[in-house]
C-alpha cells in the first residue's frame, strides 16, 4: 500500500512515500478531525502525482527550513536551556524504550547482524517505521512556504496521525535537538497553518532518545529566551507571521 515518488533536489535524491493504508485508517465518518486529515490526505496525492513547484526546491537561492538552527549560544546555555523546559514539562523526554528509538535501533540491529558495513541512513529507518507503524503515513514529504515575496522549502522525514493528532517528527542521528528545534517546530506550524490543523506536535529522536513537544513553543518559550540572550538570527519568523 506504499505509493512512492522519487524527487532530485539539489543532486539530492527525496524518496516520498505513501503509506495510503494507514492513512485510510486514520479516515472514518465519525471522526470529528476527518476533513483535516482527508485534505493532508489530498496534498499527498498531489506529492505523489508530482505537482510540486520543483523549480522551488532546486533554486540555490532559497533559504531550506534545515538551516533554522539556534546559533550564537554555547552549548551550556542550550542544555540548560532544554533541561529547563523538559523539567517544565514543555517538552516531553522519552528513552530508549519508546516507539521510535526502538524502530530506529531496530535497523541499527539488522545493520549489524548482516554485517553490512556503514550506519543505517535516514531512508532505511524512516521507511522501517512507515511500514511497521500503523500511526505513520508519510515520509519525505516536500513542503514549501510563501510569504511577503519570501519563500522556504524543506522535507519532512516523517508524518504521523495518533490519536486524532497530527505529529511531524524529524531523525536526528547526532541528537541535538534542542539547536534544530526551530527546524522541526517551523515544519510543524507550516503544516499547521496550511491544513487548518486543530493540534499538532513536533517530535525528534535517535535510536536512544526522542523528545516530543507543542511547535508553539517556538513563537513564546525560545523566542524569549533567545531575546533575552541577545540572540537576534531568528529567521525562522519570517515565514510564521
Amino acid at each position: 500500500m506504499l505509493k512512492k515518488k522519487l524527487f532530485i533536489h539539489q543532486n539530492i535524491p527525496y524518496a516520498f512515500n505513501w503509506n495510503i493504508g494507514n492513512h485510510k485508517q486514520k479516515i472514518s465518518s465519525n471522526n470529528p478531525y476527518r476533513e483535516e486529515f482527508t485534505n493532508l490526505g489530498s496534498f499527498f496525492k498531489k506529492i505523489y502525482q508530482g505537482i510540486i513547484p520543483n523549480e522551488l526546491f532546486n533554486s540555490r537561492n532559497l533559504p531550506r527550513v534545515s538551516q533554522f538552527k539556534i546559533r550564537g549560544l554555547r552549548p551550556a546555555f542550550i542544555n540548560s536551556f532544554s533541561k529547563k523546559l523538559i523539567r517544565e514539562g514543555k517538552i516531553e523526554q522519552y528513552g530508549s524504550d519508546s516507539k521510535l528509538p526502538k524502530y530506529a535501533n531496530d535497523v541499527y540491529v539488522n545493520f549489524k547482524v548482516n554485517e553490512i558495513g556503514k550506519k543505517p541512513g535516514h531512508e532505511p529507518i524512516l521507511k522501517n517505521i512507515l511500514i511497521k507503524d500503523s500511526n505513520s503515513v508519510a515520509i519525505e514529504v516536500p513542503i514549501w512556504k510563501k510569504t511577503d515575496k519570501k519563500v522556504v522549502t524543506g522535507h519532512i522525514d516523517l508524518i504521523q496521525i495518533e490519536n486524532n493528532l497530527v505529529k511531524v517528527i524529524d531523525y536526528k542521528p547526532e541528537g541535538n535537538f534542542m539547536i534544530s528545534l526551530p527546524q522541526v517546530a517551523t515544519y510543524g506550524l507550516i503544516i499547521k497553518s496550511k491544513f487548518n490543523l486543530h493540534k499538532i506536535k513536533c517530535v525528534s529522536f535517535n535510536k536512544t532518545e526522542a523528545w516530543e513537544y507543542n511547535p508553539d513553543i517556538l513563537l513564546s518559550d525560545v523566542k524569549n529566551y533567545l531575546i533575552s540572550q541577545r540572540v537576534n538570527n531568528r529567521d525562522w519568523e519570517d515565514f510564521l507571521k
